[in-house]
């Protein structure tokens, strides 16, 4: 597929958000926070089984930091020292990224 320069701009500027606008990826039934218990309801509305696994005590993969008991202020590289915060970068203010 051929597009014309002027044809394809105007294309790709729809998929640009305006300013102070944020894309939300996924939403209602698929999102992360109730996605499980979503997906359950849905097979069982629909008759079918429930195929969703319960975790299992090796099963960390979508578990955070602190539901594995890790101490994330342990060095990654030697696994010894102690990291500290030493600075916190805070986001710019709107007006001042503007000009």
């Amino acid at each position: 597929m051929t597009l014309q320069t002027d044809e394809f701009i105007r294309r790709f500027l729809l998929h640009v958000l305006p300013d102070r606008f944020v894309r939300i990826r996924h939403f209602g039934l698929l999102a992360n926070r109730n996605r499980k218990d979503n997906i359950a309801a849905c097979h069982k509305m629909l008759g079918g089984k429930n195929v969703t696994k319960e975790k299992k005590a090796g099963d960390l993969a979508g578990a955070t930091a602190q539901d594995q008991r890790i101490d994330v202020t342990v060095c990654p590289i030697c696994q010894k020292g102690k990291m500290c915060t030493v600075e916190r970068l805070l986001p710019l203010d709107v007006k001042a990224r503007r000009s």
